[in-house]
Parts: C-alpha cells; structure tokens; sequence
C-alpha cells in the first residue's frame, strides 16, 4: 500500500491494463506499464 491505495483497487487497475496474448495463444500477458501508471496517478491525485 505504497501509495495509499487498497491492494484491491490496485489490482483491478493492473488486470484492467493487461494486454492478453498475442493473437489469443502466442505469448505472456503483458501489463502496460504506462497505462498503469497512468491510472495510479490519476487516483492518488498526484
């Protein structure tokens, strides 16, 4: 809870900023960092 945030709330903004698999089958979900961040951000007012 580094920024203040529930591990909850953090988790839904990390599952909502994954990328799926390529193509459906090909490779790792990825998250997009920047996007997250974004959103951290955005709720912590900073």
């Amino acid at each position: 809870e580094k920024n203040g945030l529930p591990v909850a709330q953090v988790q839904k903004l990390v599952d909502e900023h994954t990328d799926s698999r390529t193509l459906g089958f090909i490779g790792e979900p990825r998250v997009n960092v920047l996007e997250l961040n974004i959103a951290l951000k955005a709720l912590t007012g900073k």
